[in-house]
């Protein structure tokens, strides 16, 4: 899979989680909260994608897959739970968690894409 297919991926994925979560823990007080929440969701796996995929080459010979893994997603869900908990004004808390859901669904759904598209 590609770099680009996989940002697409986490794009498709991670976009509507971080919408449907703060929606279900928050109220939106208007469509330009959403656009707004869209963008920076946009702005945040566009910042730590390809940090990620290029950790995780880097770390091939030195890490099993797991250990690499769980490595480099603490990094991207700290990250990215920072630039939630300071752009959309979130108790860390809030932040971290919402980046843990974002980053975990978007991992899984990653997993199973690439399984298929074997």
């Amino acid at each position: 899979m590609t770099q680009l297919l996989a940002l697409l991926i986490s794009w498709v994925i991670e976009i509507p989680v971080v919408l449907i979560t703060l929606a279900k823990t928050q109220q939106f007080s208007s469509r330009g909260d959403i656009y707004n929440t869209s963008i920076i969701a946009f702005a945040a796996t566009l910042f730590t994608h390809p940090l990620a995929c290029e950790s995780n080459q880097i770390l091939i010979p030195y890490m099993d897959f797991p250990l690499r893994v769980a490595l480099i997603e603490s990094f991207v869900a700290i990250a990215e739970g920072i630039l939630y908990t300071i752009i959309l004004k979130l108790a860390w808390q809030k932040g971290l968690f919402l980046s843990i859901i974002a980053n975990g669904a978007s991992f899984l759904g990653g997993l199973l894409i690439a399984e298929f598209w074997r």
